[in-house]
């Protein structure tokens, strides 16, 4: 076996080389030795060829061996031996060496046979253990940085590349753009078909993803159904935007697992650096936002960050954290609107409406708030609060008008997560007890949307309360989720016609036909009819003559005041 090392010389003065290899070849050591004048010629040398170990000089002119050395380790990340060698005692500059990636450091008036060649096996030796514990911390960041289940690259791994991208983009090297990517409703895969399934699909949607996008491009998972995409190589936008198209149409191909089949649709939010963004690393929270946007705007799609979607989601921010005490703080208003009967034009009854009085932006409509309200879930106390409050108004005005009141219904509108709650049933109650009203006073409305997000726990609430006296009114139905499935499951005994039906009347024939059809139908199932959003005398005409039982909305009132409201329809002396 042949023990002959090969060592790199690399020393600027002759008479330290020719003293260094006199004391290396004492005693008939073998070493192979390869010298180098320079620090260039020397890096070159050891860049090109492999050696056991470098005796480098510190001291040397152009370039000392300390910058030869971080080059090897940190440019070329070459992995040799390195012992350097200088006359300078100073513990300082030895601690700079070692710190660089040197094996030892030693000072050229102290160096024997004895102490250089044992430096030099104990050097490469040191280096032989380096390079294992680098190969084991590397197959440990490879299994840290990598999803178990899709093989791609995870949150950690992404955060490093986005890092090192970063770095590049300040350099001016590159562009950069970021995409998430989050599967649609895949929660109903796992719920229905179990997590094997969910697994399977989400390995095929890895698969898909990864044949649409180019080499250079990284993809990764970020857990559940959350992909990233990191993209540093492109000369356009529209190439980015093409990208996220084709990355949504690969998708739509259903997956098959027996027989069974289901469609991953996918929303995607992009964003594009460019020198007005502070960081670099906020291309992720951008695309974020625009990806929230996606889902917002019906899924299946892609949005792009802009200026104008970042106000929108500092403000939703800023929303969604002052609506945690808008309840406590008396901010929430109830404002009524007119139902109207089309037998007699009489007040047949009212719908409880909420309002939002901001102390800085006014008075807000629910489309401003109901949706964060129902993701953090304070909607719980905003939708309890408006039941106590309307239930309340509705007793002092059956104790003032009880002629009048008596038979009127009072709706109350009922969020997807109010009714998950437990403590409606209980909000009910003590709201009827406390202001002395009967149940059969009530319309517990609520909208197909969140009948279908969980039909069969929907069921035994909301057949739980028309047991005990509540009527259940569908509201906006003719709208995206309308089934007829709905009428069948679900005990309801009124139905409320989108406004979007009723505003085709003298415009749209089809929307007429619609709307007849669907009032057609609510009467064979023996259901009371309204029509909302009526805001015309031929709009009224057009739903009384076809069967309507209550008219309701701009034509006759507003939503106001409940000082307002009685003044208007109760007060009538």
């Amino acid at each position: 076996m042949d023990n002959t090392l090969n060592v790199l010389l690399i020393d600027d003065d002759q008479v330290d080389r020719m003293a260094a290899i006199r004391t290396l070849n004492k005693r008939g050591a073998r070493y192979n030795i390869t010298e180098a004048a320079t620090a260039s010629a020397g890096l070159k040398l050891a860049l090109e060829q492999n050696f056991d170990a470098i005796l480098l000089d510190y001291h040397m002119p152009g370039m000392d061996g300390l910058e030869v050395l971080r080059f090897l380790r940190t440019e070329a990340n070459k992995r040799v031996a390195v012992l350097m060698l200088s006359r300078q005692d100073d513990d300082a500059l030895a601690e700079r060496c070692l710190d660089a990636g040197a094996q030892d450091f030693l000072l050229k008036d102290e160096i024997d046979h004895r102490r250089l060649t044992r430096a030099l096996r104990q050097a490469q030796h040191r280096n032989m253990m380096e390079e294992a514990l680098l190969a084991s911390r590397n197959e440990l960041l490879q299994l840290v940085e990598h999803d178990i289940l899709t093989g791609l690259v995870n949150r950690r791994g992404f955060e490093r590349a986005l890092s090192a991208a970063a770095s590049r983009v300040k350099r001016g090297g590159c562009r950069l753009a970021v995409l998430l990517l989050d599967l649609d409703d895949f929660k109903s895969v796992n719920d229905t078909d179990g997590h094997e399934v969910g697994d399977s699909l989400l390995v095929e949607v890895t698969r898909r993803l990864s044949l649409a996008v180019r080499d250079s491009d990284l993809l990764c998972r970020f857990g559940g159904d959350e992909f990233v995409l990191l993209i540093d190589q492109f000369d356009s936008d529209d190439q980015v935007l093409l990208l996220a198209d084709r990355l949504i149409e690969v998708l739509q191909e259903p997956y098959v697992w027996g027989d069974k089949s289901h469609i991953a649709t996918a929303s995607i939010g992009v964003a594009i650096y460019d020198r007005s963004m502070s960081a670099v690393t906020d291309l992720l929270r951008f695309a974020d936002m625009a990806m929230y946007q996606a889902k917002q705007a019906g899924r299946n799609q892609s949005r792009v960050y802009s200026s104008s979607l970042g106000d929108a989601a500092l403000n939703r921010n800023r929303i969604k954290f002052e609506l945690q005490n808008a309840v406590a703080n008396n901010e929430m208003r109830v404002f009524y609107q007119a139902q109207i009967r089309v037998s007699d034009g009489s007040l047949g009854g009212m719908e409880a409406l909420v309002r939002w009085q901001h102390p800085v932006l006014g008075l807000l409509s629910p489309a401003s708030f109901i949706a964060i309200a129902e993701e953090v879930g304070t909607i719980v106390d905003i939708g309890n609060w408006v039941l106590v409050t309307a239930c309340k108004q509705l007793g002092e005005w059956q104790s003032k008008y009880p002629a009048l009141c008596q038979n009127l219904s009072l709706g109350v509108n009922l969020s997807v997560v109010q009714t998950s709650s437990k403590t409606l049933p209980q909000a009910l109650n003590e709201a009827l007890e406390m202001f002395d009203l009967n149940i059969s006073s009530l319309e517990m409305e609520i909208t197909e949307s969140a009948l279908i997000k969980d039909p069969d726990a929907m069921t035994t609430v909301l057949t739980e309360l028309v047991e005990k006296g509540a009527f259940l009114s569908l509201d906006d139905f003719g709208t995206g989720y309308s089934s007829l499935e709905h009428l069948k499951i679900f005990p309801i005994s009124v139905l409320k016609v989108d406004r979007g039906f009723v505003d085709g009347v003298g415009k749209d024939k089809k929307a007429e036909q619609l709307l007849v059809a669907i009032i057609a139908l609510a009467k064979a199932l023996e259901m009371k009819v309204v029509a909302e959003g009526v805001e015309t005398q031929e709009q009224a005409n057009f739903c009384s003559r076809h069967g309507c039982d209550l008219l309701q909305g701009y034509f006759f009132s507003r939503p106001i005041t409940a000082e307002a409201f009685e003044a208007s329809f109760l007060n009538l002396t």
